[in-house]
């Protein structure tokens, strides 16, 4: 049965949960359509996450990777661009800062996600569930995650098609930090998105 990735992040800045590592162990070992998901939760750790996530590529040869992290936004965010950009001022959560800006000094200056998010986000809209295009994640690890998995596809070492996704914070994430003006969404309304979203690309 083919495969689709489906990783997310540990938790990070400060809270103790991450929507997205929810939402890959909710998704592991679940059969969607033809397909089979696999979900990967990675460390948020620029020294070790992509030998992690290169094991489960070799291992599983999924022909779509959907990464997802956590963004303090009130929808859904797909995007649609990866920048070869990196803030060497905010460490991971293992106290790495990279040690330069660029995350392949001989790379492109951005890359396309090779799916594209506007049919995704309409189908999410249309099942009621707020959703946009985002045309920059950050320059962060979720940013850092996306350019490196299609730096892999576009110099032919993966063949797959990727994309990330986005999600906002969980309501107990508002709750734990006393932060009652973070957007927020239910887990069980991201796991639906989630499902849209994989029900649509295949």
């Amino acid at each position: 049965m083919p495969e689709i990735l489906l990783t997310g992040f540990e938790p990070f800045d400060g809270f103790s949960v991450n929507p997205s590592e929810k939402i890959a162990k909710a998704f592991d070992d679940r059969k969607i359509n033809q397909f089979s998901v696999v979900g990967l939760v990675l460390p948020l750790d620029y020294k070790n996450a992509l030998r992690t996530l290169d094991e489960a590529l070799a291992k599983h040869k999924p022909e779509y990777v959907l990464c997802c992290g956590q963004a303090n936004r009130s929808s859904i965010t797909i995007e649609r661009i990866a920048l070869n950009a990196i803030s060497t001022k905010r460490p991971d959560n293992y106290g790495n800062n990279p040690e330069s800006d660029l995350i392949e000094p001989d790379g492109p200056a951005a890359y396309f996600a090779n799916i594209k998010p506007h049919g995704l986000v309409k189908a999410l809209v249309d099942n009621g569930i707020p959703a946009e295009v985002s045309y920059h994640a950050g320059i962060y690890g979720c940013n850092w995650l996306l350019y490196n998995v299609m730096h892999r596809i576009e110099s032919g070492r993966l063949a797959a098609k990727a994309t990330f996704i986005h999600l906002p914070p969980l309501p107990s994430q508002a709750i734990e930090k006393d932060t009652m003006s973070l957007a927020t969404m239910p887990l069980d309304l991201e796991i639906r998105a989630l499902e849209e979203i994989i029900k649509t690309l295949t």
